[in-house]
């Protein structure tokens, strides 16, 4: 049994590939900075015969015969740079994903800047209540599968039909060779315009069978009533029923499927309420996805008073985009009475430069006429919003990579 180990397993890119390992018979272990025993994902990774340990390296096991990195690993990784010593095998999680995949299977890829997750989760859904027994692989839980003991990301199915979310942020969809690719949008985040094009071209021609761009589709299927708010989940789902049906699928069968989806966690995704504020948490972090987001509950909750904190995930993406990122939160302050509270960048080791933090966005928008507040820890937001809550308000949470965020915004539910 090949002994495979994942650094920064607690990522969900990386904790569900580990998932899929074990399906596929190899014996996983693993390390994540993050690495909390009783916590998830760690407690349900080690329930499923994972062995995981501190990323400090000190515990690469000796018995190892591949080791899995993500981009967001940098080359300075004490386990990483231990297994080269070693001269183990080291794959990027997407060349061992496209280990994974039989070269005789049905690969559905998802991609696109934005909404792939939605897409991805809602695909593999309706090819489930399908009776297609798909393995699916995504970016986030899907709430209909998730539980106590299922973390929610992969499906592990048959073989012959495997539905995946595809990268573009570190060009690693141009691992794979799918038959059939959904390209959801394209919008500038990690790259230029005329660079993403580039890339999803290259994708497009790499694509076997059918390739769906859904901007190019002037008319959309009718869905059905859905528990999902927000215009943009709402072409997520037209999206996954126009290409579904392209597929085969009757039309009944994804109304009904549609109709029960549960939606994504972090993805909009109503968590509880605090002190009467009903508690909204997203992933949301370039700026057209945080304009989605707000938007959406903007026209969800049109009399409610809105306070919103955000986490900027990177100091390339906040400085990439700062001016992006002011406009965007300039026109939605001056439109609402909505408060915004910024953390500090995100930051989680490593050789880059902040070039643009948190307390810059927070003095321009300032100089802009706008009361913003700024935070240096979780603990002073706490207290914060302890004396600041209002009555029948709205909390949304928006961020990504950091662990904590999810776990602070749950935190207050119990207050």
């Amino acid at each position: 049994m090949p002994h495979v180990h994942f650094i920064g397993i607690g990522g969900v890119g990386m904790n569900g590939l580990a998932q899929l390992a074990v399906y596929h018979g190899f014996q996983v272990s693993g390390c994540d900075r993050g690495y909390q025993a009783q916590s998830p994902p760690y407690h349900q990774l080690e329930n499923i015969g994972i062995q995981i340990t501190p990323q400090d390296g000190k515990h690469l096991p000796l018995s190892i015969d591949s080791v899995v990195y993500s981009s967001a690993i940098e080359s300075d990784n004490p386990e990483l740079i231990l297994a080269q010593k070693r001269n183990i095998s080291c794959f990027h999680r997407a060349e061992f994903l496209n280990q994974l995949i039989p070269s005789d299977a049905q690969l559905i890829a998802v991609t696109g800047t934005a909404g792939k997750t939605t897409t991805v989760g809602l695909l593999g859904y309706i090819f489930e209540r399908a009776q297609l027994n798909p393995t699916v692989y995504n970016g986030a839980a899907i709430l209909n599968w998730k539980n106590d003991q299922n973390l929610g990301n992969v499906r592990c199915g048959g073989n012959h039909l495997w539905i995946i979310e595809a990268d573009e942020s570190d060009r690693s969809l141009l691992t794979f060779n799918p038959t059939h690719t959904l390209l959801t949008n394209i919008g500038e985040d990690h790259y230029s315009l005329s660079e993403l094009n580039l890339i999803f071209d290259q994708f497009r021609s790499q694509t076997q069978s059918y390739f769906m761009d859904a901007r190019e589709y002037e008319t959309s299927p009718t869905i059905p009533q859905n528990k999902l708010i927000g215009a943009h989940n709402q072409i997520n789902i037209s999206n996954a029923a126009q290409f579904s049906l392209q597929l085969g699928i009757s039309e009944d069968l994804i109304h009904d499927a549609i109709t029960d989806f549960e939606g994504i966690e972090r993805r909009l995704e109503k968590i509880g309420s605090f002190r009467q504020m009903d508690i909204y948490d997203d992933y949301a972090h370039n700026p057209m996805k945080i304009e989605a987001t707000i938007t959406a509950l903007i026209e969800a909750y049109p009399l409610h008073a809105m306070h919103v904190i955000w986490r900027p995930h990177a100091f390339k993406s906040l400085s990439n985009q700062f001016d992006a990122y002011l406009e965007l939160f300039h026109r939605f302050l001056q439109k609402t009475n909505a408060a915004l509270s910024l953390l500090p960048v995100y930051y989680a080791g490593g050789t880059v430069q902040p070039e643009k933090t948190s307390e810059d966005l927070a003095k321009e928008l300032i100089k802009l006429g706008h009361p913003i507040n700024l935070f240096s820890s979780y603990d002073d937001l706490h207290s914060y919003l302890m004396k600041n809550s209002s009555a029948n308000g709205l909390l949304l949470g928006m961020g990504a990579r950091d662990p904590q965020l999810p776990l602070f915004l749950r935190s207050l539910i119990s207050c």
